[in-house]
């Protein structure tokens, strides 16, 4: 209607110009016009995708809008519920396909949401019996008639990807080709299908990368009490995966042969710290074996013939394989985003990249079925061809890749992740290499990011890629998790890199379930990332057979307060520091766990380089200035770190805890760790509402109040993620 009074005015305006007009109709045009332009600007423009439409189409009409001599407030593009198939990278790029700063929200149009799709969803009938002799000899006999194939050729699929080293200190990278069953990812076919051998005895540990050793010579180890591989008919396709050396490193690697004769196997790779025997967690399993296909859900991929073998569930629904190896999203230099109700899966690479954004909203979007993690936000580092262990590299966009041991070798890295940047009601589940990567910030200027990720659920994330590929990785300055549900991960759930950052009233259960010496929470090695507050948490069923930790402040980690959480079943030691200082628990709640605390002074004996002149600590320390504004005022403590006995920790306190059926306070040193009467111990249940539910508020009669009378409740019905947001 507006618009017809514009052009009404127009004409009388036109009417007029050769008459003196009146002022009175002067001063009334410049009224109803600038009222209407005002009214324009809050207008909020609508462009709708229909289901067989293109968000890239809809993107470029938003930023023609955008530009124009009129623009509106702000612009939605809606899309109609429904496949959107994503063969290439869709980007909102600054300066390239977007202009403005203009607040723009992509979102599902109704209720169900809309889902881009990075591959193919097959027809169940192109799934025939499998009619090659050869192949069905060897396998099981009672699974031969159920195994089924897909021609892949016929399917239009040619780049089918490659297996590769995946591992501690590996860089990212994109999967090969996945098949999802019923939506759930599918197994590449392996030995034995749910559970691993012991290496047996080591005859080579192979080159070691971590002490200088970077050729190319693999192990050599032996296997006992099995004559399964004597099954393999090839074993220059096989490769195994698990834990070679260390508890907290895995790795996979191809093999070079296997004499069954002797029970020996020889790789064809090395791992970083070699191979090792003698622990209970240095084991293997064997994958990419087609004669292993005997459990649904298992596959194979013939890529010299281009055949999908697998073994379908009971009730085959639907098949969907997985193409597209770049970012299905990509935000670079925008501001003012929101996605929102969006659906990402079934990609080789990750749902969203984001870099240099400010402003941008990721609200009520599921991630599944992803060869990576969910989402990265900030530049990655360039891998080398070989997928071997690196260090530093060469800053690159919509990648990952070789970030995890740059950041080790550049502490202040800046990935150039923006600022105020926010994932809210996501979730996150069935991902290759794990969840929500973040950051934001300035750790030179300790600038903060204020950044966040919140009310979001994150499962079942580390299928293909396991160390250091956290549920949340959370990085830079002052940046915030809250009310996240992080489980069910073979190792970290939460790790940490830097100073100031929150961690609040978030869930983190059934982690740490596959290694040795890990936390579902982690940090370490760097003194000067302090001013992390870990707080009213809930750590519940942490660990495995081996030692695990709930909070990890490892190897020298300082300056973290941890104030308010409930520790329950919380693996080996419920807080581990690790030879660092500074570290505060108080008020906190430990609940039938062996050690409630560890401290340890490993800056003194086997840690002690990191504390030599040229030291790793020296060089983080001398990176952020230390010793001068902003470091030596934000932390007092930090400017004399050299002088104030360094292999030594102090200041670490516990206090005013409550410590219900705990084997040990402390594995360690009492003095390193002063337990004061400030803390209440019972072997009974001093009065929680209901411990058999977990439910561990405390009752207002509990004999805590008098016994402890600085303890604060800690606001148990405000810890977790609320699926109804």
């Amino acid at each position: 209607m507006y618009k017809k009074v514009i052009n009404h005015l127009i004409i009388c305006y036109h009417l007029t110009m050769y008459a003196t007009p009146s002022p009175r109709l002067l001063l009334l045009f410049v009224l109803l016009t600038g009222s209407l332009s005002s009214y324009a600007q809050q207008d909020i423009k609508k462009i709708f995708v229909p289901s067989n439409g293109s968000l890239s189409a809809a993107i470029a009409t938003a930023d023609k809008i955008a530009t124009s001599p009129y623009p509106p407030r702000q612009i939605e593009i809606d899309l109609a519920p429904g496949t959107y198939f994503i063969d290439s990278t869709i980007e909102l790029v600054q300066g390239r396909n977007w202009h403005s700063s203009i607040p723009l929200t992509i979102r599902s149009a109704g209720a169900t949401h809309a889902t881009f799709h990075g591959g193919k969803i097959v027809p169940v009938k192109k799934a025939r019996p499998v009619k090659d002799a050869y192949f069905l000899a060897g396998l099981e006999p009672r699974v031969r008639t159920q195994i089924r194939v897909l021609d892949l050729k016929d399917l239009g699929i040619k780049d089918l990807g490659r297996l590769r080293a995946v591992g501690f200190s590996r860089p990212f990278g994109v999967s090969w080709m996945e098949p999802f069953f019923n939506n759930k990812p599918g197994t590449i076919a392996r030995w034995p299908n749910d559970s691993m051998i012991l290496i047996g005895k080591l005859i080579d540990s192979g080159a070691v990368a971590r002490y200088g050793d970077h050729s190319l010579r693999g192990g050599i180890f032996t296997y006992e009490g099995t004559n399964r591989p004597s099954r393999w008919r090839n074993a220059a396709n096989t490769w195994i995966a698990g834990y070679f050396m260390w508890g907290y490193a895995d790795d996979a690697v191809p093999l070079k042969s296997i004499d069954t004769l002797e029970k020996k196997i020889t790789t064809a790779l090395p791992t970083m710290y070699g191979f090792g025997t003698g622990k209970p967690y240095r084991a293997f399993y064997a994958y990419n074996i087609p004669e292993e296909i005997d459990t649904p859900g298992e596959y194979y991929l013939d890529r010299e013939n281009q055949k999908l073998y697998f073994f379908p569930p009971a009730e085959l629904k639907t098949i969907q394989l997985s193409v597209l190896e770049g970012p299905m999203i990509a935000l670079e230099g925008v501001a003012n985003i929101r996605l929102e109700g969006l659906d990402f899966t079934c990609s080789r690479g990750m749902g969203l990249y984001m870099e240099r954004t400010t402003g941008v909203r990721v609200d009520h979007c599921n991630f599944s079925n992803l060869g990576m993690m969910a989402a990265s936000v900030g530049k990655g580092i360039l891998p080398g061809e070989d997928q071997m262990h690196a260090g530093s590299g060469t800053p690159a966009s919509r990648i990952v890749g070789n970030i995890i041991p740059h950041v080790y070798d550049n502490s202040t890295f800046d990935r150039e992740g923006g600022s105020d940047n926010g994932f809210e009601n996501c979730r996150v589940f069935q991902t290759g290499a794990g969840g929500i990567f973040f950051t934001g910030g300035n750790r030179i200027t300790l600038q903060p990011g204020n950044s966040f990720v919140k009310n979001c659920y994150i499962s079942n994330y580390n299928r293909i890629e396991k160390s250091y590929r956290p549920g949340i990785w959370i990085s830079g300055v002052g940046n915030h998790i809250s009310n996240c549900e992080v489980c069910n991960g073979p190792a970290m759930g939460i790790l940490l890199h830097g100073n100031d950052h929150i961690i609040e009233y978030n869930n983190i259960h059934d982690m740490a379930l596959m290694v040795d010496d890990m936390g579902a929470f982690y940090h370490g090695r760097d003194p000067s990332e302090r001013g992390n507050i870990v707080r009213y948490n809930y750590f519940h069923n942490i660990g495995s057979k081996h030692k695990t930790e709930a909070v990890y402040h490892d190897d020298g980690e300082c300056g973290t307060r941890v104030y308010g959480n409930v520790f329950y079943k919380a693996g080996t030691v419920a807080g581990f520091i690790g030879g660092g200082r500074d570290n505060h628990y108080e008020n906190n709640i430990f609940i039938s766990t062996k050690y409630a605390s560890h401290i340890d002074d490993r800056l003194n004996n086997w840690a002690k380089a990191m504390l030599d002149s040229n030291g790793l600590f020296r060089k983080r320390l001398n990176a952020v200035a230390y010793n001068k504004p902003p470091y030596s005022e934000r932390y007092p403590h930090l400017k004399d770190y050299f002088e104030d006995e360094p292999a030594l920790p102090k200041r670490d306190t516990f206090t005013n805890n409550i410590l219900v059926r705990i084997e040990k306070i402390t594995e360690g040193k009492k003095e390193w760790l002063p337990f004061t009467s400030e803390n209440l111990v019972v072997d009974y249940d001093p009065g929680f509402v209901d411990s058999a539910k977990e439910d561990f508020r405390i009752k207002e009669d509990s004999e805590v109040w008098k016994k402890l009378p600085n303890f604060r409740p800690i606001p148990w019905e405000k810890i977790g993620y609320d699926p109804k947001k």
